[in-house]
């Protein structure tokens, strides 16, 4: 039995016995933290490969779809898969429910690299609108996701607007409504344009109509005003005494002037303005709203930039509505077309396997509900008590609905299954006791926000049923500290806490009370992770703070900043201000250098050391030198690659300037950082100014970027994450800190736009009196703030949120999903669970502290002395009592820090240097001459600055060409070309004649061309195209056989590592076309464009270029199927023929690669 994968039992093996005995159907599974839903996913995903690779199928991954909210969940799902096909394989004694041989498994997992329906439901979705694009009216697939360059784009978006006569009037009397904060320092803080971005972002989410948008804003003003504006006190109060209680009516009744006349009240004339003004903001909103949201769509298919959430709307309203309903679509977009892209990913998600499904959307629920029919079969699995992110528009209900009625998808199910599962496989028996005692009525109870709209799959909390045993020693601990003077939640609160906490850690690390693991301590906010870190350093312990932003990182800054100087290296000025930068620690030698240069770097360049290979500060500085005479070529270059070529030349990833000791996370850094230029590239090249200026607004707003990876978090003692990083992970050993601070102080009464669930609400304009509410004191002002009547309050009566019903909900659910995160939190744990509470607490209600209610719940306060006790459980019939540890560790000596952190790379030992060299990375077109002229191609390969791949072109002259284009340039055009007209089903006739739809895939491959080309050069290639090369495509025997194939694939990539010696060799290859012919048979064509008469080395070079691709192609096949290589050449002459491996075969070339030493 493998020791990673568990074998499934109870309610895992009944979810996956019924999902296999029905060919179609919906399952649903509801379970609590530590059950296993992952590992259950993966081992049924695993199976369902197994199974149709069994039946027959040659791309049994291709009728699979995995995927899950978040990246991190999303990013074990492969390797979760991969661990399960081992497993299968290993089983000798019946284990698991399928066996397959070492062989199959390995095959599998190759075929698992194939398929692009593994991940995140966005990476999913992406995929899905990169077909569809094009027919929305964009010019190609967009960048998806750079908040960077969306934000910039909705800075111009506002910006547009504002200048629009159509809307200046009603932006004016906005602004005034909702006026931007005075003392806010940012130029770019627009609080008007915050409000319509996030409004556009939920009614977008909702799919709502601007007319439906406005009608729920409306509805809420009327639930505000149930009888309309008052007209006199008497009404003003009654609907204090219904929103609030009697005691609130009568002393707000008692604040008023004696008058003779009640419809003569300010109160109530201030009330009757709100009402009035309120609805007029509303109306006025809505226009600009709409007029907002058709400038952001044009700029986003104009800049060819949307979001992840942008995606999930396009995909639902393409496949849901006419095509002349959807507003910008192309006018040439075909039903047609969109009924195949429909059965396409219809076949492909025949198998629908959904973790985390509580947190999905609406757009995301409708953008997948196209390919779902009642003959898919489906299984999703959550957990609503663990939903924490209905702030990111997470709809639980929809969980819920499909979970208790068999409603989702927009199908009503006739299979429907519904499995809950109570077992916990990860925490200790205490910890569990602890966590249902916790939380034994935290979710029901209306005091916390539970039982509204209940969004829990079931009414009542289900108890954690823990697996493993218990122990001797205690498992869930508390580090007790002095009541603070300052308020819970402030700096002068934990100023008093990080010690005893951090004592504590210290102490349980020293004494082996938490043994030899990591310690976890998660937050729910960053605010106060550096003072703790900073204490522990201290105290000699390594921490890793593993929720820092990626931008927040001194090196990427550097880096970020460096891009910006290259935009103008020779301007003094900038030079001036990069050296200057605080992420430049330069020192005052090499600053007085540029001082005394006149910031002029070629003046810089004469006057240093020109050694730009030591990774030194003058290495660094000639490195600049080098970056400034390159940066004619960096203007034509992937924004990747001058990041890179900055991070080489400058020695970064040798840290020249101490800026980040740890060695691997800072290569770690770099590489996220080159990963997410290259993914918000995609096929658009950046200009310099603009690479500067994404990055630009990345390091002004970290959070909008990537967390910062810590690839080796086990060589740290302690690792800081906040809550909601850590959801869908688990550790031995967890610790709560920082956990003081009021449940709902952040909570909607401090918001202007509230959008929970279906209730929209834009808060009255704050020109007017919401009508304020506080209790009087006879010997001073007022002490007690109730609250506005007429917006959302955060004051509890009789065990609920005053205000009116719908703000109420909303306050309600706010503060219930405050309870899902601390929940969250205490089920992370393994083996220890470690809570910093303070001895007795003053002024913390249970309803809206964490620390209040866990003290509560353990009995904290009676037994707050150190040492050991037993508190009482809620589930007497499980466990007895719990034991309770407080303070109970031996307080270590203070001790050096020096050499706690993990020893930097520079430290080990270097390997022994070999005398030979291997190519770790070759292609299809590279693997010719790496083996046929070894010397003289190696040292190409190795010389090769850009880091291409071997030219594999002809020196024969060329034959004539459409004017003032070179031919690599029209070879990659006509290859989009005639491969889109593969895939887009281009009959015979409309290729022969160039007829639609190839002219618009010719416009849409020239737009996305990296060179400038004309309107005279693009009829020029249209007439090449028309003229030769689409003729003699469309009577040739390979298209012939295309046409009559049962499967294409276009542009299919065909990527492996390859073991040769025991060396491994990585390969990426994209085959033009692979096709499945009715026989069964695979055939891979390579098109090749000819402009001269070919050289038999070319040709050889040619054959073993897509012999390659077939043998690679075989090895993923099941060993029954074999594979047909088929070279076209088109243009100078056509001719196509079936081909093989030149001299010798594929295997024999390969082994070529390898040098001896």
């Amino acid at each position: 039995m493998s020791k990673t994968v568990p074998p499934m039992k109870g309610k895992q093996a009944a979810v996956r016995e019924d999902y296999f005995q029905h060919d179609a159907g919906f399952f649903a599974l509801d379970c609590n933290p530590g059950f296993g839903k992952s590992t259950t996913l993966n081992q049924i995903a695993a199976e369902a490969l197994v199974r149709a690779d069994a039946a027959g199928d040659r791309c049994p991954e291709q009728q699979l779809c995995v995927i899950s909210f978040s990246r991190e969940d999303a990013a074990s799902i492969e390797p979760g898969i991969r661990d399960a096909l081992d497993a299968f394989a290993e089983d000798t004694d019946g284990t698991y429910p399928v066996q397959i041989s070492p062989e199959t498994a390995d095959r599998l997992k190759r075929r698992l690299q194939m398929t692009d329906h593994i991940g995140t439901i966005d990476s999913v979705l992406r995929g899905i609108f990169e077909d569809i694009a094009s027919e929305l009216g964009f010019d190609g697939m967009p960048s998806v996701g750079n908040a960077s360059q969306l934000s910039l784009l909705r800075q111009n978006c506002i910006a547009s607007v504002r200048q629009d006569d159509a809307y200046s009037d009603q932006c004016t009397r906005l602004d005034t409504a909702y006026p931007t904060a005075a003392d806010s320092d940012d130029e770019s803080d627009d609080r008007l344009h915050t409000l319509l971005e996030d409004a556009r972002a939920k009614k977008r989410d909702r799919r709502l109509s601007i007319d439906d948008f406005e009608a729920r804003l409306r509805d809420t003003v009327t639930d505000v005003y149930p009888s309309g504006p008052p007209e006199t006190l008497a009404d003003l109060l009654g609907d204090i005494r219904t929103f609030y209680d009697d005691d609130v009516a009568t002393d707000f009744a008692a604040q008023q002037p004696p008058e003779t006349d009640e419809e003569t009240n300010e109160a109530v004339k201030d009330d009757q303005e709100c009402y009035e003004e309120w609805l007029t903001c509303i109306e006025e909103f809505c226009t600009v709203l709409e007029g907002y949201e058709r400038a952001y769509d044009a700029a986003c298919r104009d800049q060819g930039v949307v979001s992840h959430a942008d995606i999930a709307y396009w995909i639902a309203e393409y496949f849901d509505n006419p095509m002349e309903d959807i507003a910008g679509a192309d006018k040439s977009a075909s039903e047609e077309y969109r009924a195949r892209v429909k059965a396409r990913y219809t076949a492909k998600f025949q198998s629908l396997l959904i973790d985390e499904a509580q947190d999905i959307s609406i757009a995301q629920h409708d953008a997948l509900a196209p390919f779902v029919t009642d003959e898919t079969r489906v299984l999703m699995a959550g957990d609503v008590d663990q939903c924490i992110y209905v702030w990111r528009n997470a709809r639980p209900e929809q969980f819920v609905t499909g979970f208790k009625r068999g409603e989702y998808f927009e199908t009503e199910w006739t299979e429907h299954r519904s499995y809950s599962g109570s077992r916990t496989y990860r925490m200790r028996p205490d910890i569990a006791a602890a966590v249902d005692t916790i939380f034994g009525d935290v979710f029901t109870d209306p005091a916390r926000g539970g039982g509204v709209d209940a969004v829990s799959a079931n009414t009542d909390y289900s108890s954690l049923e823990p697996t493993r045993s218990g122990t001797a020693d205690p498992a869930v601990h508390i580090a007790g500290y002095t009541q603070p003077e300052g308020a819970p939640g402030t700096p002068d609160w934990f100023k008093t806490e990080k010690t005893p906490v951090a004592n504590y850690l210290a102490g349980g690390l020293t004494d082996d009370t938490f043994g030899h693991d990591t310690v976890t301590v998660l937050f729910a906010t960053r605010s106060n992770m550096d003072e703790l870190a900073e204490q522990l350093t201290n105290q000699g312990f390594s921490v890793v703070n593993a929720s820092t932003h990626l931008f927040e990182n001194p090196l990427i800054k550097l880096i970020c900043r460096v891009v910006w100087w290259l935009v103008e290296p020779y301007d003094p000025e900038r030079t001036r201000r990069l050296v200057e930068s605080e992420c430049l620690p330069l020192s005052s030698e090499s600053t007085a250098l540029f001082a005394d240069a006149g910031y002029q770097i070629d003046a810089v360049a004469e006057r240093g050391d020109s050694d730009r290979q030591a990774t030194t500060e003058d290495g660094f500085l000639a490195g600049l030198v080098a970056l400034a005479r390159r940066r004619a070529r960096h203007t034509s270059d992937p924004g990747s690659l001058v990041a890179e070529e900055i991070i080489e030349m400058l020695g970064l990833r040798a840290d020249p300037f101490g800026q980040v000791p740890d060695p691997e996370r800072r290569l770690a850094a770099c590489d996220a950082l080159l990963y997410s230029i290259e993914d918000w590239e995609g096929d658009e090249r950046y200009s310099l100014s603009e690479l500067a200026q994404i990055l630009n607004s990345y390091v002004a707003e970290p959070k909008d970027g990537l967390v910062h990876p810590v690839p080796n978090q086990d060589e740290y003692d302690i690792v800081f994450r906040t809550i909601h990083n850590m959801k869908g992970d688990e550790d031995s050993v967890v610790c709560l800190a920082d956990a003081s601070g009021s449940v709902n102080f952040r909570g909607p009464h401090t918001d202007t736009f509230l959008a929970l669930g279906d209730t929209l609400a834009l808060a009255p304009p704050e020109t007017v009196s919401r009508t304020p509410l506080t209790q009087s004191d006879d010997q001073g002002p007022a002490t007690t703030d109730y609250g506005s009547l007429r917006w959302a309050s955060d004051y509890w009566s009789d065990g609920r949120i005053a205000g009116p019903p719908s703000l109420s909900r909303i306050s309600q659910r706010y503060c219930a999903e405050q309870w899902r995160v601390l929940y969250v939190a205490l089920t992370r744990a393994r083996d220890h669970l470690v809570l910093s509470l303070p001895y007795e607490r003053r002024d913390n209600g249970v309803e809206t502290s964490w620390i209040a209610t866990l003290a509560d719940a353990l009995s904290f306060e009676e037994n707050s002395s150190a040492g050991i006790y037993e508190a009482p459980v809620s589930n007497a019939e499980k466990e007895a009592a719990l034991t309770v540890g407080v303070n109970d560790v031996a307080l270590p000596e203070r001790k050096s820090s020096e050499g706690q952190q993990p020893t930097p790379r520079s430290a080990h030992v270097p390997a022994k240097t070999k005398t030979g060299w291997t190519s770790r990375y070759v292609n299809g077109t590279s693997v010719y001459q790496l083996t046929a002229n070894a010397i003289g191609s190696k040292a190409q390969y190795i010389l090769d600055e850009r880091g291409e791949s071997v030219s594999t072109r002809s020196e024969s002259i060329d034959a004539d060409l459409p004017d003032g284009i070179e031919r690599e340039q029209l070879g990659e055009i006509i290859h989009q070309v005639l491969t889109r007209a593969v895939s887009q089903n281009v009959s015979t006739a409309s290729l022969r004649s160039f007829d639609r739809p190839l002219p618009e895939i010719l416009a849409r491959s020239v737009t996305a061309s990296d060179s400038r080309i004309t309107p005279a050069m693009r009829a020029s290639i249209q007439t090449y195209l028309s003229d030769r090369i689409c003729p003699q495509f469309a009577t040739s025997d390979t298209w012939k056989e295309i046409q009559q194939a049962q499967t294409q694939y276009v542009e299919e990539p065909i990527h492996t590592v390859l073991e040769i010696d025991g060396i491994e060799i990585e390969t990426q290859n994209r085959a033009d076309i692979v096709s499945v012919q009715s026989d069964g048979q695979w055939v891979v064509d390579e098109l090749k464009l000819t402009h001269s008469s070919i050289e038999q080395e070319t040709r050889k070079q040619h054959r073993l270029q897509v012999a390659f691709y077939a043998w690679l192609l075989e090895q993923q096949l099941p060993t029954e199927s074999s594979v047909t290589a088929r070279l076209t050449y088109l243009g100078e002459s056509a001719e196509s023929a079936v081909v093989s491996s030149p001299i010798v075969p594929v295997p024999e070339w390969l082994a070529g690669l390898v040098d001896s030493e």
